[in-house]
Protein backbone atom coordinates (compact mmCIF):
# COMPACT_ATOMS: atom_id res chain seq x y z
CA UNK A 1 0.00 0.00 0.00
CA UNK A 2 2.88 2.37 0.91
CA UNK A 3 4.54 1.71 -2.47
CA UNK A 4 1.27 2.43 -4.25
CA UNK A 5 0.92 5.89 -2.63
CA UNK A 6 4.57 6.61 -3.28
CA UNK A 7 4.10 5.82 -6.98
CA UNK A 8 1.04 8.05 -7.22
CA UNK A 9 2.92 10.91 -5.56
CA UNK A 10 5.92 10.50 -7.81
CA UNK A 11 3.74 10.49 -10.92
CA UNK A 12 1.96 13.67 -9.77
CA UNK A 13 5.27 15.44 -9.09
CA UNK A 14 6.61 14.55 -12.54
CA UNK A 15 3.37 15.75 -14.15
CA UNK A 16 3.50 19.12 -12.36
CA UNK A 17 7.17 19.61 -13.25
CA UNK A 18 6.56 18.86 -16.92
CA UNK A 19 3.57 21.22 -16.96
CA UNK A 20 5.69 24.08 -15.64
CA UNK A 21 8.41 23.42 -18.21
CA UNK A 22 5.86 23.31 -21.00
CA UNK A 23 4.41 26.68 -19.99
CA UNK A 24 7.84 28.34 -19.71
CA UNK A 25 9.11 30.60 -22.48
CA UNK A 26 11.22 28.77 -25.03
CA UNK A 27 14.40 30.77 -25.74
CA UNK A 28 16.01 30.18 -29.14
CA UNK A 29 19.63 29.09 -29.22
CA UNK A 30 22.05 32.01 -28.92
CA UNK A 31 19.44 34.28 -27.31
CA UNK A 32 19.02 35.35 -23.70
CA UNK A 33 15.85 36.03 -21.80
CA UNK A 34 14.97 39.65 -21.05
CA UNK A 35 14.70 40.18 -17.32
CA UNK A 36 12.23 42.90 -16.31
CA UNK A 37 13.93 45.94 -14.73
CA UNK A 38 10.93 46.98 -12.64
CA UNK A 39 12.01 48.31 -9.26
CA UNK A 40 15.72 48.23 -10.07
CA UNK A 41 18.02 51.25 -10.05
CA UNK A 42 19.61 52.31 -13.33
CA UNK A 43 23.04 50.73 -13.79
CA UNK A 44 25.98 53.15 -13.53
CA UNK A 45 28.52 50.49 -12.58
CA UNK A 46 31.90 50.57 -14.28
CA UNK A 47 35.21 52.31 -14.71
CA UNK A 48 34.82 55.56 -16.63
CA UNK A 49 37.29 57.93 -18.26
CA UNK A 50 36.50 61.36 -19.63
CA UNK A 51 35.64 61.15 -23.32
CA UNK A 52 36.42 64.47 -24.98
CA UNK A 53 37.17 65.67 -28.50
CA UNK A 54 40.88 65.83 -29.39
CA UNK A 55 42.62 68.47 -27.28
CA UNK A 56 43.14 71.92 -28.71
CA UNK A 57 46.55 73.57 -28.68
CA UNK A 58 45.69 74.98 -25.25
CA UNK A 59 44.24 71.68 -24.04
CA UNK A 60 41.62 73.57 -22.01
CA UNK A 61 39.36 70.54 -21.91
CA UNK A 62 41.84 68.71 -19.70
CA UNK A 63 42.20 71.48 -17.18
CA UNK A 64 38.88 73.29 -16.81
CA UNK A 65 35.22 72.33 -16.86
CA UNK A 66 34.31 74.42 -19.89
CA UNK A 67 35.98 76.80 -22.36
CA UNK A 68 33.82 79.87 -21.63
CA UNK A 69 34.77 82.09 -18.71
CA UNK A 70 32.28 81.80 -15.83
CA UNK A 71 30.55 85.03 -14.68
CA UNK A 72 32.78 86.08 -11.78
CA UNK A 73 32.14 88.66 -9.06
CA UNK A 74 34.74 91.36 -8.41
CA UNK A 75 36.15 89.19 -5.61
CA UNK A 76 36.18 86.13 -7.85
CA UNK A 77 37.92 88.05 -10.64
CA UNK A 78 40.59 89.28 -8.24
CA UNK A 79 41.20 85.76 -6.95
CA UNK A 80 41.40 84.41 -10.47
CA UNK A 81 43.98 87.06 -11.48
CA UNK A 82 46.03 86.28 -8.38
CA UNK A 83 46.07 82.55 -9.15
CA UNK A 84 49.29 81.11 -10.55
CA UNK A 85 48.19 77.79 -12.02
CA UNK A 86 50.40 75.40 -13.94
CA UNK A 87 47.87 75.16 -16.78
CA UNK A 88 45.68 77.42 -18.87
CA UNK A 89 46.11 80.99 -20.17
CA UNK A 90 47.90 82.23 -17.01
CA UNK A 91 50.15 79.21 -16.55
CA UNK A 92 53.47 79.51 -14.73
CA UNK A 93 56.21 76.99 -14.17
CA UNK A 94 55.43 74.28 -11.67
CA UNK A 95 58.00 75.69 -9.25
CA UNK A 96 56.24 79.10 -9.18
CA UNK A 97 52.66 77.89 -8.76
CA UNK A 98 50.42 78.79 -5.82
CA UNK A 99 48.13 75.83 -6.56
CA UNK A 100 47.79 74.05 -3.22
CA UNK A 101 47.17 70.74 -4.96
CA UNK A 102 50.68 70.75 -6.41
CA UNK A 103 52.32 72.97 -3.82
CA UNK A 104 51.12 71.11 -0.72
CA UNK A 105 49.51 67.96 -2.10
CA UNK A 106 46.10 69.01 -0.78
CA UNK A 107 43.05 67.33 -2.36
CA UNK A 108 41.60 68.86 -5.54
CA UNK A 109 38.07 68.66 -4.14
CA UNK A 110 34.81 68.77 -6.07
CA UNK A 111 34.17 69.45 -8.90
CA UNK A 112 37.87 69.97 -9.73
CA UNK A 113 38.53 66.22 -9.35
CA UNK A 114 36.87 65.83 -12.78
CA UNK A 115 39.45 68.14 -14.38
CA UNK A 116 42.27 65.70 -13.66
CA UNK A 117 42.78 63.15 -16.46
CA UNK A 118 42.39 60.00 -14.40
CA UNK A 119 39.63 57.36 -14.45
CA UNK A 120 36.95 56.83 -11.82
CA UNK A 121 34.93 53.80 -10.80
CA UNK A 122 31.23 53.94 -9.92
CA UNK A 123 29.94 51.41 -7.40
CA UNK A 124 26.29 51.12 -6.36
CA UNK A 125 25.40 49.84 -2.92
CA UNK A 126 22.17 49.88 -0.89
CA UNK A 127 21.38 53.50 -0.09
CA UNK A 128 24.42 55.04 -1.75
CA UNK A 129 26.47 55.48 -4.89
CA UNK A 130 30.25 55.51 -4.42
CA UNK A 131 32.74 57.16 -6.76
CA UNK A 132 36.33 55.94 -6.48
CA UNK A 133 38.89 58.18 -8.18
CA UNK A 134 42.28 56.97 -9.27
CA UNK A 135 43.69 60.45 -8.63
CA UNK A 136 45.10 60.48 -5.10
CA UNK A 137 42.99 57.35 -4.42
CA UNK A 138 40.08 59.59 -3.39
CA UNK A 139 36.48 58.56 -2.80
CA UNK A 140 33.10 60.27 -2.89
CA UNK A 141 29.90 58.99 -1.25
CA UNK A 142 26.50 60.01 -2.58
CA UNK A 143 23.71 58.96 -0.21
CA UNK A 144 20.40 58.13 -1.88
CA UNK A 145 18.51 56.81 1.15
CA UNK A 146 16.46 59.97 1.68
CA UNK A 147 18.61 61.53 4.39
CA UNK A 148 19.09 65.33 4.51
CA UNK A 149 22.46 67.01 4.24
CA UNK A 150 24.73 66.31 7.21
CA UNK A 151 27.08 69.15 8.14
CA UNK A 152 28.04 67.78 11.56
CA UNK A 153 31.51 66.75 10.40
CA UNK A 154 32.30 70.25 9.17
CA UNK A 155 33.26 71.50 5.70
CA UNK A 156 35.22 69.17 3.45
CA UNK A 157 37.00 69.08 0.10
CA UNK A 158 34.42 66.80 -1.52
CA UNK A 159 31.40 68.29 0.24
CA UNK A 160 28.31 66.47 1.48
CA UNK A 161 26.41 64.76 -1.35
CA UNK A 162 22.85 63.46 -1.30
CA UNK A 163 20.93 62.27 -4.33
CA UNK A 164 17.82 60.69 -5.75
CA UNK A 165 16.76 58.99 -8.96
CA UNK A 166 14.77 60.92 -11.56
CA UNK A 167 13.86 58.07 -13.89
CA UNK A 168 17.24 57.04 -15.39
CA UNK A 169 19.13 60.06 -14.00
CA UNK A 170 20.96 60.34 -10.69
CA UNK A 171 20.39 63.87 -9.37
CA UNK A 172 23.09 64.85 -6.88
CA UNK A 173 23.11 67.90 -4.57
CA UNK A 174 26.44 68.76 -2.92
CA UNK A 175 27.13 71.44 -0.27
CA UNK A 176 29.33 72.02 2.81
CA UNK A 177 32.64 72.71 1.10
CA UNK A 178 35.75 74.16 2.72
CA UNK A 179 36.30 77.83 1.94
CA UNK A 180 39.32 77.78 -0.37
CA UNK A 181 40.57 76.08 -3.48
CA UNK A 182 39.74 76.15 -7.17
CA UNK A 183 36.92 74.54 -9.11
CA UNK A 184 39.37 73.63 -11.90
CA UNK A 185 43.09 73.57 -12.67
CA UNK A 186 43.34 77.04 -14.20
CA UNK A 187 42.52 79.05 -11.08
CA UNK A 188 38.77 79.73 -11.00
CA UNK A 189 38.02 80.11 -7.27
CA UNK A 190 35.28 78.93 -4.95
CA UNK A 191 34.24 79.61 -1.37
CA UNK A 192 32.26 77.83 1.35
CA UNK A 193 29.11 79.02 -0.48
CA UNK A 194 29.81 76.57 -3.31
CA UNK A 195 26.75 74.53 -4.27
CA UNK A 196 26.97 71.86 -6.99
CA UNK A 197 24.04 70.07 -8.62
CA UNK A 198 24.65 67.19 -11.03
CA UNK A 199 22.51 65.06 -13.32
CA UNK A 200 24.36 61.83 -14.05
CA UNK A 201 23.00 59.29 -16.49
CA UNK A 202 24.11 56.51 -18.77
CA UNK A 203 22.97 57.42 -22.28
CA UNK A 204 23.96 54.01 -23.65
CA UNK A 205 26.10 51.07 -22.58
CA UNK A 206 29.44 52.78 -23.22
CA UNK A 207 28.68 56.44 -22.50
CA UNK A 208 27.91 58.37 -19.31
CA UNK A 209 27.20 62.10 -19.01
CA UNK A 210 27.32 64.49 -16.06
CA UNK A 211 25.54 67.84 -16.45
CA UNK A 212 26.72 70.17 -13.71
CA UNK A 213 25.39 73.43 -12.28
CA UNK A 214 27.90 75.41 -10.22
CA UNK A 215 26.65 78.11 -7.87
CA UNK A 216 28.73 80.27 -5.51
CA UNK A 217 27.31 83.72 -4.75
CA UNK A 218 30.64 84.98 -3.37
CA UNK A 219 32.70 84.01 -6.42
CA UNK A 220 30.17 84.13 -9.30
CA UNK A 221 27.37 86.49 -10.26
CA UNK A 222 25.07 83.67 -11.33
CA UNK A 223 25.06 79.87 -11.63
CA UNK A 224 26.97 78.41 -14.56
CA UNK A 225 26.99 75.03 -16.21
CA UNK A 226 29.39 72.38 -17.42
CA UNK A 227 28.91 69.15 -19.35
CA UNK A 228 31.19 66.13 -19.00
CA UNK A 229 31.23 62.98 -21.13
CA UNK A 230 32.67 59.69 -19.96
CA UNK A 231 33.56 56.52 -21.84
CA UNK A 232 33.28 53.06 -20.28
CA UNK A 233 36.62 51.28 -19.90
CA UNK A 234 35.56 47.69 -19.11
CA UNK A 235 39.09 46.27 -19.18
CA UNK A 236 40.69 48.87 -16.92
CA UNK A 237 41.41 48.69 -13.21
CA UNK A 238 42.16 51.66 -10.97
CA UNK A 239 45.81 52.07 -10.09
CA UNK A 240 47.21 53.31 -6.81
CA UNK A 241 48.12 56.98 -7.19
CA UNK A 242 49.19 59.46 -4.53
CA UNK A 243 50.23 63.08 -4.95
CA UNK A 244 53.28 62.62 -2.72
CA UNK A 245 54.71 60.11 -5.20
CA UNK A 246 54.55 62.52 -8.14
CA UNK A 247 57.64 64.12 -9.63
CA UNK A 248 55.86 67.50 -9.44
CA UNK A 249 55.51 67.40 -5.65
CA UNK A 250 59.02 66.05 -5.18
CA UNK A 251 60.41 68.87 -7.32
CA UNK A 252 58.60 71.54 -5.26
CA UNK A 253 59.56 69.87 -1.98
CA UNK A 254 63.20 69.71 -3.04
CA UNK A 255 63.18 73.41 -3.89
CA UNK A 256 61.56 74.41 -0.57
CA UNK A 257 63.92 72.30 1.55
CA UNK A 258 67.10 73.24 -0.30
CA UNK A 259 69.56 75.25 1.85
CA UNK A 260 69.66 78.94 1.00
CA UNK A 261 72.91 80.50 -0.19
Amino acid sequence: MRNRYFGIGLTLAIFLCCSQLASAQVIPAGKTAKVPNAGKEPDLFGIWMQDQPPATADQFWVYELRNEEPPMTAWGEAQYKAARPSFGPHAVSISDTNDVVYQKCLPPGMPRIFAHPFPMQIIQAPGEVILLFEYDSMRRQIFIDGRPHDTSLGPSWMGDSIGHWDNDTLVVDTVNFQDHGWVDRVGHPHTDALHVVERIRRINHDHLVDDIIIEDSKAYTKPWTAHLDFLLRPNWTLGEQFCEDSETFQEIEKKETAPSN
